[in-house]
């Protein structure tokens, strides 16, 4: 009785349909974990736009646009701290001062790869 049970439970679970249950709920999960753990990003990306967007008021549109862009998301973040305030590069956007000011505002971020063998 028990084998067939067994058996039976076996060919259920290889069963097209309980495959593709066990897959979306995979992906569910998955994408619930990806979330997750995106949280305390969100969270500083929020508390670093709330902190430079004052300094910037005096800025163009599309200058306010270009930043709203890069504090997207914490890859952004990285991409143009290494970019413009690690490696030097010119901004066409934001320069000078400001450009100080928004790489050391990043610097005192969770936001970077690694912050400890950062300079800038």
């Amino acid at each position: 009785m028990i084998f067939t049970e067994i058996v039976v439970l076996v060919i259920v679970l290889q069963s097209s349909f309980v495959q593709y249950l066990f897959a979306d709920a995979q992906r569910t999960v998955s994408d619930w974990l990806v979330a997750l753990s995106e949280v305390p990003d969100q969270a500083e990306l929020a508390k670093l736009s709330e902190q430079v967007t004052p300094n910037f008021e005096a800025m163009r549109p599309y200058q306010k646009n270009y930043l709203h862009e890069v504090l997207e998301s914490k890859s952004q973040v990285n991409h143009f701290y290494d970019l413009y305030c690690v490696r030097g590069d010119k901004n066409p956007y934001i320069s000078g001062a400001s450009l100080r000011y928004f790489c050391s505002s990043i610097q005192q971020t969770t936001l970077l790869h690694n912050p400890v063998t950062r300079s800038g």
